[in-house]
């Protein structure tokens, strides 16, 4: 029965998902905050136009792959991409693909909560919150490379998860190295997901229950290798259409001007790492101010603004924290008895400080939207606090299951028009602003 019922409430999360981030994405013409670059490079490589960009390239290949898609729409009138520029593009020919994989995350990130504790209440509340947070809706919306990251990186740490867990079936352990190839192919930051593998064989291996020690020196370096060859290989194609200069020589480049020039010129809406888990500074994507009547004092506000559920970012800062001290004093006194939670609140905090303290090191500006990968790994341990108080037998701990989840669902509604560029009135959009740090 409930077998059944989950797959209903999947069904439907992923319906919403795909609803919340395909609605509208025409409704801002024209590119948005970074946009000014990542489809702009991806067109340059479909007309054969030399460029410099300071990230791997498989975020430009995919934007090209999408304009091209697009391109062969029958409606779109587009006959040919030669004399085409960016500005005479309809922004759904490059944001398309960021909504799909955004609306597919959730399934991953189901798959990953499923995986580890068979619980599908777990999972679908996991997945709940991944749907509703305000800066992956955000960043499913607009083309930025951000909403990739987060996609394959999960994607290969589920295939990793199906190798270690389960069977050890290599065609899992091969998947997977892609995907994480992939993520490092978009952002170096997609290096930990790596970091965060390699945790896992080290610090987990007695916790997970295997049947075999399918994780042996051969397999981990055809991982290895395979993350390295994806990698490399992935920088082909740009190496023969930008051919100035070569593998290395652009490696050079791109560690000079993360460590160099991005600090000179700082951003305004540049934010420091700690600020992240408490929201301090989102990032303003887009402003416009429109006058509906001269004779009104009221002017009309279209924003949009990479901002993060509160609730969900308060929360789940809350809960990773108060996993990390359970796990710190559980030597002592063994509060966590069953292996399975055991595994899964190791697994979390690994994966979240995997993700969240090797930005401690980078000097260079920083944005909320770097937060994004670890945030996921804090909405699985608020996910696991609700799903507790869901199941508790006490009247008294299912009513906070209940006003959290309200909470949360208030606060998704009452942000969503600065999220999703609705036209407010001034007066609304700051009523929203509680902060001054979040203008």
């Amino acid at each position: 029965m409930f077998l059944a019922s989950s797959k209903r409430w999947l069904f439907f999360i992923l319906l919403f998902s795909f609803g919340i981030r395909f609605i509208g994405l025409n409704q801002i013409d024209g590119p948005v905050f970074d946009e000014v670059f990542y489809p702009k490079y991806g067109l340059m490589y479909l007309k054969g136009e030399d460029f410099y960009y300071a990230h791997p390239p498989l975020a430009n290949y995919l934007y090209a792959f999408a304009i091209w898609v697009y391109s062969l729409l029958p409606w779109t009138g587009i006959e040919s991409l030669q004399n085409i520029e960016l500005s005479s593009l309809q922004p759904i020919s490059y944001r398309w693909i960021n909504a799909l994989l955004g609306s597919l995350l959730c399934l991953v990130i189901y798959g990953i909560s499923f995986q580890l504790t068979k619980n599908k209440f777990y999972a679908l509340i996991a997945t709940s919150l991944v749907v509703l947070d305000g800066s992956l809706i955000v960043d499913s919306r607009i083309a930025l490379a951000n909403t990739f990251l987060v996609f394959f990186g999960f994607s290969g740490l589920y295939f990793f998860l199906r190798f270690y867990i389960q069977n050890g079936s290599i065609h899992n352990l091969v998947f997977s190295g892609l995907l994480m190839g992939m993520a490092v192919s978009i952002k170096w930051s997609g290096l930990g997901f790596v970091l965060l593998a390699l945790m896992i064989v080290i610090l987990l291996k007695n916790d997970l229950q295997t049947k075999t020690n399918h994780l042996n020196l051969k397999n981990a370096v055809l991982y290895t290798l395979i993350i390295i060859i994806t990698y490399v290989a992935i920088f082909l194609p740009d190496i023969f259409l930008n051919s100035n200069y070569g593998f290395f020589e652009k490696h050079q480049q791109m560690l000079g001007f993360h460590q160099t020039m991005v600090t000179t010129d700082e951003h305004p809406y540049c934010s420091k790492w700690y600020t992240w888990p408490f929201m301090i500074r989102p990032i303003g994507y887009f402003f416009e101010s429109i006058s509906i009547n001269q004779e009104s004092m009221v002017n009309s506000f279209r924003d949009i603004h990479l901002f993060p559920n509160p609730f969900i970012y308060w929360f789940s800062s809350l809960s990773i924290i108060l996993m990390m001290i359970q796990l710190a004093i559980n030597p002592l006194i063994k509060s966590i008895r069953n292996q399975k939670e055991l595994m899964l609140k190791k697994f979390i905090c690994l994966g979240y400080l995997a993700n969240f303290l090797p930005w401690v090191f980078v000097e260079r500006c920083l944005f909320l939207y770097h937060y994004q990968t670890a945030s996921i790994f804090s909405f699985l341990a608020l996910a696991w606090y609700l799903s507790q108080l869901l199941n508790s037998n006490k009247p008294q701990y299912r009513s906070i299951f209940v006003l959290s989840a309200i909470i949360i669902l208030m606060s998704f509604l009452y942000w969503l028009p600065i999220q999703m560029g609705f036209l407010i009135p001034d007066y609304e959009f700051y009523r929203r602003m509680w902060f001054n740090s979040w203008i």
